[in-house]
C-alpha cells in the first residue's frame, strides 16, 4: 500500500520523471511532473493534445520511469533516439531503460483542468535497481536563487528580486512546506530588507 513512500516520494512534491506509453505500439516518452497524495497513486496534470494524453487515455496504461540525471530528460526531448525501451511486466506500456526505478500505471481517471488533463494512475507493479534518483525541481532553484542573491548589484535589485519571487513560488510549488521552501522565504525576506 506504500510502495510510493517506501521510494522516498514525499506528499505533493513533484517529481520529473519520463511517462512512457505506446502510440500503435511505438514506444513514446516524454518529461512531465508527477506527485502522490499518500496512496499508491500518481497523480499529473498533462496538456490537451499531446500525444503522451491521447496515449494514456486510448491505452488505458503508462509507465513512470525515474531517470539517473536531468540528461535523460533532456534526451527525450532532443535526442529521442538515445532512449532505449524494454517491455513492461505488469501493464500494457514500454519501460524506459536505465532508470533507477519504474512505476507500471493504469489510468485510474481523468479529469479536465483547464488546458489540462489531471491524470490519476493505480500503481500496479514498482521496480528499482538501486538506491531512487528522484528528481525535484527545488533544490536547483534554492541554488540558483542563493547564487542570484550575490550578484544584485550586477543584474539590479529589481530583476533579481522578480527571478528570486518566480524561484520561491515554484519552489512552494514543487516542495511545499520544505527546508527549500523556508530557505527562499528567508533569502526574500533577507533581501527586502536590505534593497
Amino acid at each position: 500500500m506504500d510502495q510510493l513512500q517506501r521510494l522516498g516520494l514525499r506528499d505533493r512534491w513533484i517529481y520529473e520523471v519520463l511517462i512512457s506509453t505506446f502510440r500503435d505500439d511505438t514506444p513514446h516518452a516524454t518529461p512531465i511532473g508527477v506527485w502522490t497524495n499518500g496512496a499508491d497513486r500518481l497523480l499529473m496534470d498533462v496538456y490537451d493534445g499531446s500525444q503522451t494524453l491521447a496515449n494514456i487515455l486510448g491505452g488505458g496504461d503508462f509507465v513512470a520511469n525515474f531517470p539517473t540525471d536531468a540528461g535523460m530528460l533532456f534526451a527525450a526531448l532532443h535526442a529521442p533516439e538515445q532512449i532505449t525501451f524494454e517491455e513492461a511486466q505488469g501493464v500494457h506500456a514500454p519501460v524506459v531503460a536505465g532508470c533507477t526505478v519504474n512505476v507500471e500505471l493504469t489510468l485510474g481517471r481523468a479529469t479536465p483542468a483547464g488546458d489540462r488533463m489531471r491524470i490519476v494512475g493505480d500503481v500496479r507493479r514498482v521496480y528499482h535497481d538501486g538506491a531512487p534518483r528522484l528528481i525535484n525541481r527545488a533544490e536547483g532553484l534554492l541554488l540558483e536563487s542563493l547564487v542570484l542573491a550575490t550578484r544584485l548589484e550586477r543584474r539590479g535589485a529589481g530583476a533579481a528580486l522578480t527571478a528570486l519571487t518566480e524561484n520561491y513560488r515554484v519552489v512552494r510549488k514543487v516542495a511545499p512546506e520544505s527546508a527549500y521552501e523556508r530557505a527562499l522565504a528567508a533569502l526574500l525576506r533577507d533581501l527586502g530588507r536590505s534593497s
